[in-house]
């Protein structure tokens, strides 16, 4: 999208013009970063499997690299920081810190 239309998309909404996320649904807020942006975190595997029940293979104490995208959809789970690292390195992805 060019400058122009943003500009006229946020500004053309009725009363939000000076607000522009604020007239995001949490769908579409969560939808801005997927797939250029990736959350990357540690976990056990017992933890994981509530989440995502492949991660019930490994033992319930190995702790696993996790790799989320910006929408909270799993992009990788790897035993590894080097998998992640090389994940990473070959994908048009930014990394984000968790807060």
């Amino acid at each position: 999208m060019n400058k122009a239309n943003e500009k006229r998309a946020f500004t053309d909404a009725p009363g939000h013009a000076a607000e522009p996320l604020k007239i995001l649904t949490p769908a579409e807020f969560a939808a801005l970063g997927a797939g250029d942006i990736v959350f990357w975190r540690q976990m056990r595997a017992g933890e994981l499997a509530h989440f995502i029940p492949q991660a019930g293979l490994a033992p319930t104490e190995q702790v696993l690299e996790l790799l989320m995208s910006a929408d909270g959809a799993p992009v990788l789970i790897a035993d590894s920081r080097e998998a992640i690292l090389d994940w990473i390195d070959g994908h048009e992805v930014s990394l984000a810190t968790l807060h």
